[in-house]
């Protein structure tokens, strides 16, 4: 009895550890929704988010320098979805799709050339 506990106890925290990020996601299109924003780009922000971190972290050492570089490269790319979708009134969605694969394609494309290992 005490190991079937122990199994639904472990699997409990590894689904609230793995969702955590994907539950703020989804709080983001949620208020970027109720502001009248199509934000399909969030995977996009995620995915050079975390890239960022990943390279500032190893470059510099800290992880904090890692976490103000996942900031700073997200708001880039909202930025950049704001200005394409916005000041220029280009759809939502497109221009959402658009740093999705961007991004996709962006970071497999770095880690090559500065790290030497891709994907």
């Amino acid at each position: 009895m005490s190991d079937l506990f122990l199994q639904i106890l472990l699997l409990s925290d590894s689904t609230l550890r793995l969702a955590t990020p994907l539950v703020l996601a989804a709080l983001a299109g949620l208020f970027s929704e109720r502001s009248g924003v199509v934000n399909i780009a969030l995977e996009g922000k995620m995915l050079g988010g975390a890239f960022a971190a990943a390279a500032v972290a190893q470059a510099t050492g800290s992880a904090w320098a890692g976490l103000a570089a996942a900031v700073g490269f997200a708001v880039f790319l909202a930025l950049v979805h704001g200005f394409a979708s916005i000041t220029n009134r280009g759809d939502q969605v497109v221009s959402g799709m658009a740093l999705n694969i961007m991004v996709a394609g962006l970071g497999p494309t770095l880690a090559d050339a500065w790290f030497g290992q891709a994907g």
